[in-house]
Order: structure tokens, then C-alpha cells, then sequence
């Protein structure tokens, strides 16, 4: 693990404690970040956040408990979850 790790931006994140440092030249944290790399220090990539789950609204999860109900007595077979929000861009 590096000192830094780089960001979706243009903040860097110092590994040590979590700080947040700007692209500021006057920011003193900056400066000793800019002066670690002239010295051949290497930041760690940024990695993006895993995605979040999709969980349903309780909105939602009536509108797909009462779809799979017309579907059973239609004979049809039920929807995922996943199928249902796609399918109603909800």
C-alpha cells in the first residue's frame, strides 16, 4: 500500500490517516504529495466502489408482489426482481 491513492478526481487521498488533499499548490499537504512523487513515489490506482445492490422500495416490492399474483393466475411464470425493475424503469 502506497502513502496515496488516487481519486475519481483530482483529490488525492493520504493512506495514513484518510485525508482528503485538493489540487491546491498552496496546501501544504499537496506540496509534500507533489514532492513525493519528484522522489519516485508511486499512488495507488483509484479502484471504483463495488456497485450497490439493488434493493427494492416497498413501493416496489408491492408492484412486483401483485404482477407475480397476475402471473401465477395467467400461468406465466414469475419475474425476477431484476426483470421487474427493468421492466417498469421503476
Amino acid at each position: 500500500m502506497a502513502e496515496y491513492q488516487l481519486t475519481d478526481t483530482e483529490i488525492v487521498i493520504r493512506t495514513e490517516d484518510g485525508a482528503s488533499i485538493p489540487n491546491d499548490p498552496a496546501n501544504r499537504d499537496r506540496v509534500e504529495y507533489e514532492e513525493w512523487l519528484e522522489e519516485g513515489g508511486v499512488p495507488d490506482p483509484y479502484v471504483p466502489p463495488e456497485p450497490a445492490e439493488q434493493v427494492p422500495t416497498p413501493e416496489q416490492q408491492v408492484l412486483f408482489d401483485h404482477e407475480n399474483r397476475l402471473r401465477s393466475q395467467e400461468g406465466l411464470p414469475p419475474m425476477t426482481v431484476e426483470d421487474f425493475v427493468e421492466s417498469k424503469k421503476l
